[in-house]
C-alpha cells in the first residue's frame, strides 16, 4: 500500500514538472503575443481612431492679428488623429501671415493643437506722403496702416534704392538709444547713404550711412551734450557741429 502511495506521488510530481515546462516554454510566446496586441491597440488609438483626433486649436501671443485669420490660415485638420497631423505645415502656413515673425505649433494631447505666435514689432513706421507702412526690425513692412502711430519714428523714404533705405532706416533706428528714439520727429532717407534725424526739438542730426550706427550712436551722445542746431556724426571720426550756442 506504501508504494502504491509513494508511485502515485512520484507521477503527480512528474505530471507538474511537465505541465511547468510546459508553460515556460510557452510563456514567451505569450508574453510577445500580449505585446503585440498592445502595440496594436496603441497604434489603432493613435493613428487611426476618433478618440485622440483634432477637436480644436489652441492660440496665444497674437494681439494684433485676428484669432480668426490665424486659424483659419492654419486650416488645422480637424477630425484628423492628432499623432499623423504635421505640425510644420501648419506653423508654416500661419508664418505666411505679415504681421507674423514666428509661429511654434506643438501638441496637446489629447486633442488639440497648440500655436504659439510671434508677432512683428514696429521700429519705425514708413511714409511716402499717403500711407503709413509699419516696418520691423529686420526690414520688413508687414502692415499699411491709415494714420500715424504715435510713438515711432516717422521715415520719409525717397529714392530708387526704397527697400534697401528702409533697411539702413531701420539699423539706424534699432541702433539709437531709447531716450535718442523718443526724440526722433522724423528720418529723412533719399538713398541708403543720406540718412537725417528730424528731433522735435528742430535739431537736425546727419548720419549718412547705416555703417558704423552704435558708434555714431555714441559719439552722438557725446556730442550732444553742446547745444547745436545741426550734428553731423556721418563720419564718426570727425563729427561736426553747426549753429552751436556759447
Amino acid at each position: 500500500m506504501s508504494q502504491s502511495v509513494d508511485l502515485a506521488r512520484a507521477q503527480q510530481r512528474f505530471a507538474r514538472r511537465q505541465r511547468l515546462v510546459r508553460w515556460r516554454s510557452w510563456l514567451p510566446w505569450a508574453i510577445g503575443g500580449g505585446l503585440l496586441v498592445v502595440a496594436g491597440l496603441i497604434v489603432w488609438l493613435f493613428y487611426f481612431s476618433s478618440v485622440l483626433a483634432v477637436s480644436g486649436v489652441r492660440i496665444s501671443g497674437a494681439d494684433t492679428v485676428p484669432l480668426a485669420t490665424i486659424e483659419q490660415t492654419a486650416a488645422a485638420p480637424i477630425g484628423t488623429p492628432l499623432a499623423k497631423v504635421d505640425l510644420r505645415s501648419i506653423a508654416d502656413r500661419v508664418r505666411e501671415i505679415p504681421a507674423v515673425a514666428d509661429a511654434q505649433v506643438t501638441r496637446a494631447w489629447p486633442n488639440k493643437i497648440v500655436i504659439v505666435v510671434t508677432e512683428r514689432v514696429p521700429v519705425v513706421v514708413v511714409t511716402d506722403g499717403s500711407r503709413y507702412e509699419l516696418v520691423d526690425a529686420t526690414g520688413t513692412s508687414y502692415r499699411t496702416v491709415p494714420d500715424r502711430p504715435a510713438g515711432l519714428p516717422e521715415a520719409k523714404v525717397t529714392g530708387v534704392r526704397r527697400d534697401v533705405t528702409v533697411h539702413s532706416v531701420v539699423t539706424v533706428s534699432a541702433a539709437l538709444p531709447e531716450t535718442l528714439r523718443a526724440q526722433v520727429g522724423t528720418i529723412s532717407a533719399a538713398s541708403p547713404d543720406s540718412i537725417t534725424l528730424n528731433l522735435s526739438s528742430g535739431v537736425k542730426v546727419v548720419w549718412g550711412s547705416s555703417d558704423d550706427s552704435e558708434r555714431k550712436a555714441g559719439v552722438l551722445s557725446v556730442l550732444m551734450k553742446r547745444q547745436a542746431k545741426v550734428y553731423d556724426v556721418s563720419a564718426p571720426d570727425l563729427p561736426v557741429t553747426k549753429g552751436e550756442k556759447r
